[in-house]
């Protein structure tokens, strides 16, 4: 497939048509901190660490596990080009950025430098839930000896993307705990990742990476998708202890996540927009054909601003960067203008409007960037999707402007129970509309760990879909959906692509038979490419099944490789199928089946 990848050739004049111009730097917020190499390393440390004792812990202490899971602080903390001696440990809802054009602009040199590590001392815990943190644009030389490898640790599950990082030695996206038991992990999301030694996965359940290389990669435990990577492993049908792995030599479509940039003279921002392009594969290289838009033109929020003062904003033309904190908004963020870009940093927190509308809403237009958000329900009904993309359902959109979602995720319940309903997550109805990384999040559970005190049961917290498809040519790379009462994934247009798809099942369905599918292609779909779907079962509360992981609608599609997993549940309980009626059952006897297009 062979897409203009000219970016350089749209115009983005009319972003930025009228208005007043913004201060260059910003005032930024006490969520933002920039860091300089001439920043007392002291206060450095002392900064990280205060946010790490608040949202993080430290897994070797076997009385606290996933400290600040739904905390509402929230932490950027931007490092300008240079070398820092610091070591950054990354906990909940907390980013760090390197502020240069390249990766080796800004160097950690310290010990661990920037590093995650499992949320709790309890393997059978580990990193399952270490969620909501991310880490971008920076050069690590750490050569911390970790129990499995000499390097960078980012030993995360969902929602905790590693994005545009040199690494020179090993990353480890997993770490052991206690004695030889490795932390469980439920990855994850690597792209623009460059890594010198060997990318261990260990006891990453998943994990897809994208537009990278490494000297060497090991394989995660059932499914591993590479899209575009050099030195990829080989392709693998899955059968008992060995995974699924999927390899793509090329990215069909793609433009990296906008990301911002120090200037040294002056000591101003600029807002970078990466360009289109298409048929890659190798390291990304985020300033190919890029846009480069001064902070003058770049609206900088307040966490205590309304959806009004940000759409006023955004009416004249502003890009949007939202800084972190949780907003409460009365309205939804409506994006109506070609090539405008709203960046959220620190997981900002979207909660959806009492009025039942979306979060976000993005019109007929194309270029839109969306990114860096995190939206959550709210305690009343949502409908049209917590965010909405197209405003008829008749924009086809273009491959040479693409709307493109980088790192936006959903939940609904988590930091309580009593939300919704929500019809769905994510609903897509323009055409051209690329997901980059995303997990839409039913939540199985509340403040903490084990206690049915903190389960969620019953069907609370209700949300139908994940996400909803009705636009041709959408593309998902890293789509992550999970427990949603209805059909995961419902995908009604044509000439879809998924590159890597994670979902489990309800925990609490309460009948013999849930009705629906973690991915569903719509019937009168024509064409649609999958590879590296994972459907997974864990009916707690009942003898549960389910027909099929992957329901095709009755096409003969291309679905390249898909697993079923029985990761646990109530004697009886299975998945049929994996993909239509292939006759794979996964249960207790058998917890994990691979299918395998001919």
């Amino acid at each position: 497939m062979r897409i203009l990848s000219a970016l350089a050739l749209l115009s983005w004049s009319s972003v930025r048509a009228r208005g007043s111009q913004e201060p260059n730097p910003p005032t930024w917020p006490e969520s933002v901190s920039v860091f300089t190499p001439d920043s007392d390393p002291a206060e450095i440390q002392k900064k990280v660490e205060a946010a790490f004792a608040m949202n993080g812990n430290d897994p070797a202490d076997s009385s606290m596990c996933n400290n600040g899971q739904f905390s509402n602080e929230r932490f950027a903390f931007m490092f300008t080009p240079g070398t820092y001696k610091t070591d950054v440990p990354v906990g909940f809802y907390t980013s760090v950025y390197g502020l240069g054009e390249s990766p080796t602009d800004t160097n950690f040199v310290g010990g661990k430098g920037v590093y995650a590590e499992n949320g709790c001392g309890w393997f059978q815990v580990g990193a399952l839930d270490t969620f909501w943190r991310s880490a971008e644009n920076f050069h690590t030389s750490s050569a911390f000896a970790w129990a499995v490898g000499t390097g960078m640790t980012w030993a995360v599950s969902q929602a905790a993307p590693l994005r545009n990082v040199k690494v020179d030695n090993d990353l480890l996206f997993f770490e052991y705990v206690t004695g030889d038991a490795a932390g469980y992990a439920s990855g994850g999301w690597a792209s623009g990742i460059e890594v010198g030694g060997t990318v261990s996965f260990g006891s990453q359940q998943q994990f897809a990476v994208r537009s990278s290389s490494a000297s060497a990669f090991d394989m995660p435990v059932w499914n591993g998708v590479f899209t575009g990577v050099d030195g990829a492993p080989a392709p693998q049908c899955g059968s008992e202890g060995n995974p699924s792995i999927s390899v793509e030599s090329e990215v069909p479509l793609i433009a990296e996540k906008p990301f911002i940039t120090y200037v040294e003279d002056g000591g101003k921002f600029n807002l970078v927009v990466p360009g289109v392009e298409s048929d890659t594969s190798g390291v990304a290289k985020p300033m190919k054909n890029a846009t480069v838009v001064p902070f003058e033109s770049v609206y900088v929020t307040d966490p205590s601003d309304t959806a009004a003062i940000i759409n006023a904003k955004l009416a004249e033309g502003l890009h949007i960067v939202v800084t972190p904190g949780v907003y409460e908004l009365e309205d939804s963020l409506e994006i109506k203008q070609e090539n405008q870009v709203v960046l959220g940093l620190g997981f900002a927190t979207l909660i959806a409007p009492s009025s039942g509308r979306p979060c976000v809403k993005v019109g007929d237009v194309g270029g839109v960037r969306v990114a860096g958000l995190l939206l959550e329900a709210g305690p009343w009904e949502t409908t049209g999707g917590m965010l909405q993309i197209g405003e008829t359902g008749k924009f086809e959109g273009s491959a040479a402007n693409p709307i493109v979602l980088s790192d936006v995720f959903a939940r609904v319940g988590g930091p309580t129970t009593g939300v919704g309903p929500v019809d769905t997550m994510f609903n897509v109805q323009s055409g051209f509309t690329v997901v980059d990384n995303t997990w839409l999040w039913r939540a199985d559970h509340t403040d903490g760990n084990g206690g049915d005190d903190v389960l969620v049961k019953n069907s609370d917290n209700p949300v139908k879909n994940g996400i909803v498809v009705n636009a041709d040519d959408v593309f998902a790379y890293g789509l992550a959906a999970e427990h949603t009462t209805e059909d995961n994934v419902v995908w009604n247009g044509d000439r879809g692509t998924t590159f890597f798809y994670q979902a489990e099942i309800m925990y609490d369905y309460m009948e013999d038979e849930w009705p629906h599918s973690c991915y569903r292609i719509g019937e009168g779909v024509k064409d649609h490419k999958a590879t590296g779907l994972g459907c997974y079962s864990y009916f707690r509360d009942h003898a549960g099944s389910c027909a099929h992981g992957v329901d095709t609608g009755g096409g003969n599609f291309n679905i390249d490789k898909a697993v079923s997993v029985w990761l646990n549940g109530v004697d009886g309980s299975s998945i049929k199928n994996v993909v239509n009626n292939d006759g794979l059952v996964a249960e207790a006897e058998n917890p994990h089946q691979f299918y395998c297009s001919a």
